[in-house]
């Protein structure tokens, strides 16, 4: 198809393309590459080759050149084997990086089956052990709400990780997902809203935004309501001019005065993600602390 296009290009100019030779052929031996792979390409370049050959160099219909002409079919010959050597090692080295993501992704896959299976296997040595303890008393009732706690722990990380969340309206995704961490922390009490305009956003940056969530929620839970045990988590999700809109904000006791941000590991995670989404993640302390990330919505063919 590459080199009949070129090939029809080639005589409907005529005498304009005089001069050119079969330099036109080049991008169709270039393209045969790329989409049909060496051989094809190859098997492009001598076509193109017998057709400049006997058609493109006067006298027509005939094998005779000039000395000028022969170096011209040379050239052509030496800059589409240029063309296809580079196709070839374009084409191995996306064949590595394909390789390379499939095991990461199989890594990744692996490492999260591994983690909900120790929280399982945790949690039935909880199970196994308050068992074994009097029923009501202290020490079962500990290890019962541990249970518990690990259970859901568990729930949050399948919710994490799950493809099919990408289908569920996004509002309910994420109500969802807080409402398991609140659950699962010293603080259940803690009132949760959630808005979110009906807009859907790719796997991808679904989990992003999720990872995102899960660990301002949890810094919430853990540090904005420690004096306290009620409180209230609002979150806000909208889409204005091609971006995303996430805010989380909380009724606790806020940072201390003077605090200039954290440079832990959470923190690491933060800007690690929003550096994957593309966004900005900003934060602000006033009766409480509000988290902002803005980041450009991906279409589903990216």
């Amino acid at each position: 198809m590459f080199f009949s296009l070129a090939a029809l290009l080639r005589w409907s100019l005529g005498e304009l393309a005089e001069g050119f030779g079969p330099m036109m052929f080049l991008p169709a031996i270039l393209l045969a590459g790329l989409f049909g792979g060496i051989r094809t390409g190859v098997t492009v370049s001598v076509i193109c080759m017998f057709t400049a050959w006997t058609w493109f160099f006067p006298p027509y219909g005939t094998f005779i050149l000039t000395a000028g002409e022969a170096v011209g079919l040379a050239m052509f010959i030496l800059t589409a084997t240029l063309e296809l050597y580079v196709v070839k090692v374009l084409k191995v080295v996306m064949n590595d990086l394909f390789l390379a993501r499939e095991r990461s992704n199989t890594l990744f896959r692996e490492l999260q089956h591994r983690v909900a299976n120790n929280l399982q296997f945790v949690a039935g040595l909880l199970l196994r052990e308050r068992r074994s303890l009097e029923s009501g008393s202290a020490g079962a009732t500990a290890l019962e709400a541990a249970q518990r706690r690990l259970d859901l722990m568990g729930h949050v990380h399948r919710r994490l990780h799950d493809p099919s969340a990408a289908d569920l309206p996004l509002g309910e995704y994420v109500n969802d997902l807080c409402a398991d961490l609140i659950k699962a922390s010293d603080t259940p009490d803690v009132q949760l809203t959630v808005n979110a305009e009906p807009f859907r956003l790719d796997l991808e940056s679904l989990m992003s935004v999720s990872l995102i969530i899960a660990e301002i929620i949890t810094n919430s839970l853990k540090h904005a309501f420690r004096n306290q045990t009620t409180g209230s988590i609002h979150i806000k999700l909208e889409a204005r001019d091609g971006s995303c809109i996430l805010s989380v904000a909380d009724d606790g006791c806020g940072f201390p005065a003077g605090f200039q941000g954290s440079k832990g590991l959470g923190q690491g995670i933060l800007e690690s993600l929003c550096c994957q989404l593309g966004g900005k993640l900003a934060f602000e302390h006033r009766q409480g602390t509000t988290a902002q990330l803005v980041f450009p919505l991906r279409s589903h063919a990216e």
